[in-house]
């Protein structure tokens, strides 16, 4: 696989839930095998301890909001140290599908402080080259969670994720040269389109003057 970025590249998938972010994580990564670049994809909570504390309290109960803080702190601190951090060194992209955004806005939401939580998370997580935040109507979104099959969890309620979408686009607002806001209520293929544009204009800025890599990531390379 071709590592094409020194330092690697990383993309942070965000947005409240029903946006796509799962979707549009796996056609990045898609995208990157399809062209031999190598990629990581990985998500958050992760399937690690910690994280799997958070996913079991969707089901049965969300935790007060110093523990969700201090386990999404240490899940976080986990996914960086053994996935993150050693991908990019390796010159990997790296797609996350959620990060500290989702913290943020989030437990934002509960009456955490948004700012202080990226403080906290940044001093220890590398900022992503690009958050590409899917925005989506509430209401839109707990639609395609029952569409599919599933039950809005203590995380999905209306009113929280009113709060956390609004957090968001604040969040998103307030980093112009680090964001990316695709309006996911359009369809699939909008949606798909826009978010491959803006991964080719990122690895654009990324890779500069150096033609063949991109000439690799654009899949023209002979």
């Amino acid at each position: 696989m071709k590592q094409l970025f020194p330092g690697g590249l990383l993309v942070a998938v965000e947005g409240i839930d029903g946006a796509g972010k799962t979707s549009v994580a796996a056609l990045l990564a898609q995208y990157c095998g399809e062209r031999g670049i190598a990629c990581v994809l990985s998500k958050e909570p992760t399937s690690l301890k910690w994280g799997r504390e958070l996913r079991r309290s969707a089901s049965t109960g969300r935790l007060t909001l110093e523990d969700e803080l201090e386990l999404f702190r240490k899940d976080r601190a986990m996914h960086v140290a053994g996935t993150i951090r050693p991908a990019m060194q390796q010159g990997h992209v790296v797609v996350v599908d959620r990060y500290y955004w989702s913290t943020a806005a989030y437990q934002g939401a509960r009456g955490a402080d948004p700012a202080a939580i990226i403080v906290e998370h940044e001093s220890f997580a590398p900022r992503p080259d690009c958050f590409l935040l899917l925005d989506v109507a509430v209401d839109l979104g707990l639609e395609r969670i029952r569409r599919r099959g599933d039950q809005p969890n203590d995380f999905e309620k209306k009113d929280s994720l009113e709060k956390a979408r609004a957090i968001f686009l604040d969040l998103a607002a307030r980093s112009p040269g680090h964001s990316f806001t695709v309006d996911a209520g359009t369809t699939a293929r909008d949606v798909s389109r826009a978010c491959i544009s803006k991964f080719q204009a990122l690895a654009e800025a990324k890779l500069g003057a150096d033609s063949e890599a991109m000439a690799v990531f654009l899949g023209t390379a002979e």
